[in-house]
């Protein structure tokens, strides 16, 4: 995706997080790549599981995080850009 595009894809995202329902309060950050290694050029960090459940099926999977916690990352991917929430465990 080319940055114009991108700006583009961003300007449009209020409207896109509007239409699933989603505050953009919840908005962590926004980011942009063009040498993205996923389908996703534009990265959108939300901040619960819940938010992102909105939007459909998530892609879900868990990993051991450098301070050995266990943490679960869910992601959605549309048009370019790939939605993504982190959750770490409770500790027992």
């Amino acid at each position: 995706m080319k940055l114009n595009q991108a700006i583009s894809r961003i300007a449009d995202l209020p409207n896109i997080l509007e239409h699933y329902g989603i505050p953009s309060e919840n908005v962590i950050s926004v980011q942009y790549s063009d040498s993205a290694m996923n389908n996703g050029d534009i990265l959108v960090h939300l901040h619960r599981k819940e938010t992102i459940e909105k939007l459909g099926n998530c892609n879900v999977e868990t990993f051991i995080g450098y301070d050995d916690a266990s943490w679960t990352q869910y992601r959605f991917e549309k048009d370019g850009i790939s939605f993504v929430c982190c959750e770490r465990e409770a500790i027992a």
